[in-house]
């Protein structure tokens, strides 16, 4: 039967309907928390008085802002304004915070911003000397990602972009300490959706998205074969529930991106989740696998940036929208030696607050 990568939408919301019902009921598993209780998470440092207040906003968008701070193991927070007016062209403002990090530590970074929906793009950013370490979309009021920071000196930033010009609003970044091996553990039972196998189609029946670049500096587009279409798991991930995807990633050559076997699932969030953490965990410890999450039909704009945990292990945690459809993409890197292996992705959903009500 052919698959189509666009997603009618009658059958999107018949399916989204269905999917919604079995998050409502449950899936019999819990995930605790792993950044602070389950809501709220960001903001739990206090009232903003606890900030850095942003104080150049006329300046601080190519030159990083000094905060003095340094992270060692405390929550950090910063408190700015997206204020319209400060830029040119789409770019409605961008804010930029130097701070440092000492020891080395693995980090959660969230922007929180319940008013941000007013524009049409919000990233958070982190930079080292040699450029963007992440990059995250904000969704349903947050925007976060996790990451291994060696010691030094680090940008976060703001981003808003849009067409039209908005009404100015606050946010607040934060960083605090990751627990990465906490963060949606494997567990075996539960539920499972097995790869449909497309030994037949040569490996490319899933692909869906071409991927060139490397996390965190991507480029994706939709692929140009009409029969490409996601592996639809007809799972559905409530707050505090979890599934698993399992699959196999083939020994193929690359198609012309930058990578090999690339396969593409479906499922949908349920009606509170606007988080999501995801591990996958493979054999082989030489094969390079990356994992990306896709609003379904925008292969265009990937969310979140993954993070290695461990050999033969990576973890990405991304805001979404409650109550969508969304790809979850996975790709045997060209640099992959030991190709095929076998793999299996946690699925874990998660409810954050936007933030305090200060804000």
């Amino acid at each position: 039967m052919r698959r189509s990568s666009t997603l009618p939408a009658r059958a999107l919301g018949h399916g989204l309907a269905l999917a919604l019902a079995l998050a409502a009921c449950g899936d019999g598993t819990t995930v605790p928390p792993v950044d602070g209780a389950t809501a709220p998470d960001a903001g739990s440092d206090g009232a903003p008085v606890d900030c850095h207040a942003e104080l150049a906003d006329r300046t601080n968008d190519g030159s990083a802002e000094p905060t003095g701070r340094i992270f060692a193991g405390q929550r950090l927070a910063i408190c700015g304004m997206i204020e319209p007016g400060a830029t040119g062209g789409d770019l409605v403002d961008r804010d930029l915070y130097q701070v440092t990090v000492a020891p080395a530590a693995p980090v959660v970074v969230r922007l929180s911003a319940p008013l941000g929906g007013d524009v049409d793009r919000l990233e958070l950013l982190v930079r080292d000397e040699n450029g963007p370490r992440a990059v995250a979309r904000w969704r349903a009021g947050n925007a976060v990602t996790t990451l291994l920071l060696p010691q030094g000196e680090y940008e976060l930033g703001v981003e808003a972009r849009s067409g039209t010009t908005p009404t100015a609003f606050p946010y607040r970044i934060e960083v605090y300490a990751d627990d990465p091996a906490a963060r949606c553990p494997p567990l075996t039972g539960g539920t499972e959706h097995a790869e449909v196998d497309e030994g037949a189609a040569g490996h490319r029946a899933n692909d869906v998205v071409e991927v060139q670049g490397l996390p965190p500096l991507l480029a994706a587009r939709a692929t140009d074969d009409p029969d490409d279409g996601p592996d639809a798991t007809g799972q559905a991930v409530s707050a505090g529930g979890r599934f698993a995807i399992t699959g196999h990633s083939a020994s193929v050559a690359s198609a012309g991106d930058a990578y090999r076997d690339r396969d593409t699932f479906l499922f949908y969030t349920g009606a509170t989740t606007n988080q999501l953490d995801l591990r996958v965990t493979w054999t082989g410890a030489i094969a390079d696998l990356d994992l990306l999450v896709f609003e379904a039909g925008k292969p265009e704009d990937p969310l979140g940036t993954p993070s290695a945990a461990l050999i033969g292990e990576e973890i990405v945690v991304t805001a979404v929208k409650p109550q969508t459809a969304y790809w979850l993409w996975i790709g045997g890197s060209a640099r992959s030696t030991a190709l095929p292996v076998s793999y299996t992705v946690h699925v874990c959903g998660r409810e954050i607050a936007a933030g305090p009500g200060t804000l």
